[in-house]
């Protein structure tokens, strides 16, 4: 192999054998090419479909995400007969929220201070722990 002018792939290629299928696959294939051509025509159609239309329907999706995030949402919801009601509490829903974070202590420690920390610890071991399976997933092959 280490001589440059000789090709030794091909000649791996040509002492390659040929390899034959097991006897219980060609019954199998055939068994599902029938039942693909028993189907109507219009289904088969439909089935060939199915990605391009999953694949639409993400694209419409993602263009309505963005047109949401460029267009300020809650100036049209504002216009809607009672939603400002809602507009006005989701404020005040949000500094409940943020002053039961900072202010309510638990044995002089603010809720945010004892989440924190173990919302952090949880994620590293996630992390570690999914890196370490990888990595003996890898080591497995």
């Amino acid at each position: 192999m280490s001589d440059p002018n000789h090709d030794w792939l091909e000649e791996e290629l040509e002492s390659l054998r040929d390899l034959e299928a097991p006897p219980t696959l060609l019954p199998n294939v055939m068994k599902k090419v029938r039942e693909r051509a028993g189907r109507l025509w219009w289904t088969r159609l439909v089935e060939s479909r199915a990605e391009l239309l999953r694949s639409l329907v993400l694209g419409v999706s993602l263009v309505m995400l963005v047109l949401m995030l460029l267009v300020n949402p809650a100036q049209f919801l504002s216009r809607v007969p009672g939603a400002t009601a809602l507009l006005n509490l989701i404020p005040l829903l949000l500094d409940a929220a943020k002053s039961a974070l900072f202010e309510a202590k638990v044995f002089n420690f603010s809720v945010l201070g004892i989440f924190a920390p173990a919302i952090i610890l949880s994620y590293i071991l996630l992390v570690a722990i999914a890196s370490t399976i990888q990595h003996l997933a890898n080591t497995r092959k």
